[in-house]
């Protein structure tokens, strides 16, 4: 019961984040430009890269103590950590702010890379003492920084309506400014939280130190780094494709179905939150009876959460009607987030906690290749965005069998019935997204959806439901 407070308080929080991502979704597409948007868009795709500069330190030290609370941290080693850290994500700042004013000058694209190089200090820092919070198990630290950013969040974007209602169309610049100050005033929060593993005596590493201690943790965290890399270019290397081989207008379009895409994937983070700690402290046998389970509810969340699109057409339709162009995009994409889930937020998780960092990594490289081809290919048969998407979403069902394979001790019939129930759920909604009438389609498919959650997991909610009553 303790783990299930705890992810629905990261649940909680993460309602603000989904509220405030509704704010964005619909309110920064209306007040800028088409090519303004794609141009934001753009700082967001590449934004995704900054991870890689910390060189798996990151992940090294999640690695290392996943199993430790709070209280059991070497301070003075935890300080000497965060100074080299800094050091070298310093370094990379500077490295790439002269890069993008070298290359591209003061072109939108110089400042969005020199944007990129000022906020690669505060992500990295940012997500350093996001990963403490989640292997020490302070959620409602987490949760309310969580809040508290959404609701900044709403308060630019407010603060930008309002620039909309005086002078027009607002240029993204201002907003990407605003975006960057605030991962500043949040690092800034964080290192004053915890001030006492960032400032006083550290544990004196110098040079030796760096070699003995650094670059061992750098080894161990790297390969988890690279295959985290590999699982985001997996999730954005088709708008990877759209930004280079189509225009800044043309990609706003394709990236606004994927802005839609993550109002949906924010639900899924909860359990990704507290997944890790959770299995770390339990013993393998029963770790791996659960992984269908959780497969299953996570799958079952998503497919409910799907029937958002149906609302989500009439509401582009009529807010956002230059945006009607992302809809075919957006149906097709959409059931794509129940695999990449289950690879993301599941799979990834147990293979971080049965120690298979490498084989995930050397999975996660064969369908990047293969990611990359197919989508080369729809491109140069079609040449259209629709084609990609679809390219995309086949290797993504191929990425969660591939990757599945490892996990071979779960139950196997538990593992069949899961990819089973998620085709037929696919299908479904391909079928009723297809209605001409939209409420009909959203009815046909509630029904698909309520006929195939009964028909797979009936057992399995009674036997829940029956768990919550005892324990209650």
């Amino acid at each position: 019961m303790k783990e299930l407070k705890s992810i629905l308080g990261v649940a909680l929080s993460n309602i603000t984040t989904i509220l405030s991502g509704i704010v964005i979704s619909f309110i920064v597409p209306k007040i800028m430009s088409l090519s303004g948007y794609g141009l934001y868009r753009t700082f967001s795709l590449y934004e995704v890269y900054l991870g890689m500069f910390h060189l798996g330190i990151i992940d090294g030290i999640f690695l290392k103590y996943g199993d430790k609370d709070y209280e059991e941290l070497d301070r003075p080693m935890f300080r000497s950590y965060f100074r080299y850290f800094l050091l070298l994500n310093l370094f990379f700042c500077v490295l790439a702010i002269a890069g993008g004013v070298l290359i591209f000058g003061i072109s939108d694209m110089g400042f969005i890379f020199v944007s990129l190089g000022l906020n690669v200090i505060a992500f990295n820092a940012t997500a350093y003492f996001q990963h403490i919070s989640q292997f020490t198990r302070r959620f409602k630290e987490y949760s309310a920084r969580k809040v508290i950013q959404s609701a900044v969040n709403i308060a630019i974007v407010a603060a930008m309506v309002l620039l909309y209602l005086n002078i027009g169309e607002v240029d993204y610049r201002g907003y990407i400014i605003a975006l960057v100050t605030l991962n500043y005033v949040l690092m800034g929060w964080y290192v004053f939280t915890y001030r006492d593993i960032v400032f006083g005596k550290s544990a004196g590493l110098g040079r030796a130190g760096v070699k003995s201690v650094m670059l061992p943790l750098i080894k161990k965290g790297f390969p988890l780094l690279v295959s985290n890399l590999c699982v985001n270019l997996l999730l954005v290397i088709d708008r990877q494709f759209v930004n280079i081989l189509f225009t800044t207008e043309e990609y706003a379009i394709y990236a606004f179905a994927y802005n839609m895409l993550s109002l949906v994937a924010f639900a899924t983070t909860a359990v990704s939150t507290v997944l890790y700690p959770l299995l770390k402290r339990r013993d393998s046998e029963r770790s791996m009876e659960l992984y269908p389970q959780i497969c299953a509810a996570v799958l079952v969340m998503v497919f409910i959460i799907m029937t958002a699109y149906f609302p989500l057409t009439v509401i582009i339709g009529w807010f956002l009607p230059k945006y009607t162009g992302s809809l075919s995009i957006f149906r097709i994409i959409l059931p794509g987030i129940a695999v990449s889930s289950a690879v993301t937020v599941i799979m990834n998780n147990y293979y971080k906690v049965f120690d298979m960092v490498t084989d995930f990594f050397k999975k996660s490289v064969v369908v990047l290749a293969l990611s990359i081809a197919a989508n080369l290919a729809a491109y140069m048969i079609f040449g259209t965005m629709e084609s990609i998407s679809v390219a995309s979403i086949a290797v993504m069902l191929f990425w969660y069998l591939f990757t599945e394979t490892r996990l071979s001790e779960a139950p196997r019939a538990a593992r069949i019935k899961n990819f089973t129930f998620m085709i037929v759920m696919m299908a479904g909604f391909y079928a009723a997204s297809m209605i001409g009438n939209v409420w009909l389609g959203m009815a046909a498919y509630i029904v698909i959806c309520a006929g195939a959650v009964l028909a797979f997991y009936l057992r399995s909610i009674r036997k829940w439901i029956d768990i919550v009553r005892i324990r209650s």
